[in-house]
């Protein structure tokens, strides 16, 4: 059964949101520095995101392993 749009975006945020909860948590015990650690979360999520976004175009253009 296909999934729908919605279902993929909330799928999506939630991995984002658990990864970001996960890194803040890593990077706080490394520096001990909670305003460092959210500033490297967030601008590290959006690099991710951009390049997610990248990774995603690429692999729509792949013909391989579709029906």
């Amino acid at each position: 059964m296909p999934s729908k749009y919605e279902r993929s975006f909330v799928k999506g945020v939630v991995w984002e949101l658990f990864s970001f909860v996960i890194t803040l948590a890593a990077v706080y015990l490394i520096y001990g520095d909670i305003v460092f650690s959210l500033k490297f979360v967030f601008w590290l999520t959006i690099v991710k995101m951009f390049f997610f976004f990248i990774h995603e175009r690429i692999w729509k253009k792949i013909k391989w392993g579709k029906y």
